[in-house]
């Protein structure tokens, strides 16, 4: 993905209200909680859709959105590996499809428990690896997927892109990181849930057309709340939260 791609999201989001409605639910997951005049930072903002959502849905919230390039949705530019705050002077930061584009995930995780007071919260939701999605993100996504991912060096030595990824590295980190690990980084170990994404499935994501009329949208989610007792099979999306130790 290039920046340019990053800015026809931005086009076909406006142009398709479907995909508002397919992504509320995981903004709202993200939101829930955060205590009133919460000081609240967004990193990898990207097109500026959560950041959008949160300043409309919690307008008390103290919000601060960065990504690593000047996008339009990003109040500031600055590298996850050196946020500019203040030790503890945060009380969550919020990831929407980041951690899987992370070149050093446990510098950020390091990083990110420095700005988080204790008890301040971690949260992310996800890429998740389940034998539905598989197939899906490895031969229908313009984004890598391979379950050999090395959580410690995901894109190898070699240069990264800004928005290159790999939609199997927030499984991978959770899946083979021990509670040693996250405490080096001062972190507890995560919470995962995972969540369906048939209404996400339906919207065709961000490709012009769209399979799923909006009249659609909330029973296909019902649905997808309905089948969450199936979601290690077929879940396509995961909310994982860690809190500050």
């Amino acid at each position: 993905m290039s920046l340019d791609t990053l800015l026809e999201h931005r086009r076909i989001w406006a142009r398709k209200p479907v995909l508002a409605a397919v992504y509320r639910p995981w903004f709202e997951r993200l939101l829930a909680g955060l205590a009133p005049g919460a000081r609240v930072l967004e990193v990898g903002a990207g097109p500026g859709f959560l950041v959008a959502h949160a300043r409309a849905a919690r307008p008390d919230l103290r919000y601060v959105a960065t990504d690593v390039v000047a996008v339009p949705g990003a109040d500031v530019a600055a590298d996850a590996l050196r946020l500019p705050f203040r030790d503890g002077s945060l009380d969550a930061v919020l990831l929407l499809d980041v951690v899987h584009h992370l070149a050093r995930p446990w510098d950020f995780f390091a990083e990110a428990a420095r700005c988080l007071r204790r008890g301040g919260e971690l949260r992310a939701v996800e890429p998740w690896i389940t034998p539905l999605s598989y197939p899906i993100y490895r031969f229908f996504h313009q984004e890598d997927c391979s379950l050999r991912v090395d959580p410690r060096a995901p894109f190898g030595a070699g240069d990264k892109q800004p928005f290159d990824g790999d939609q199997a590295l927030p499984w991978k980190l959770a899946r083979t990181a021990g509670a040693a690990d996250w405490k080096a980084c001062g972190l507890q170990p995560p919470v995962v849930v995972r969540l369906n994404g048939f209404a996400y499935l339906a919207s065709l994501g961000f490709r012009e057309r769209s399979l799923l009329p909006p009249v659609l949208a909330a029973p296909l989610q019902a649905l997808d709340r309905a089948l969450q007792p199936l979601a290690s099979l077929c879940a396509l999306r995961a909310s994982l939260r860690w809190t500050r130790a």
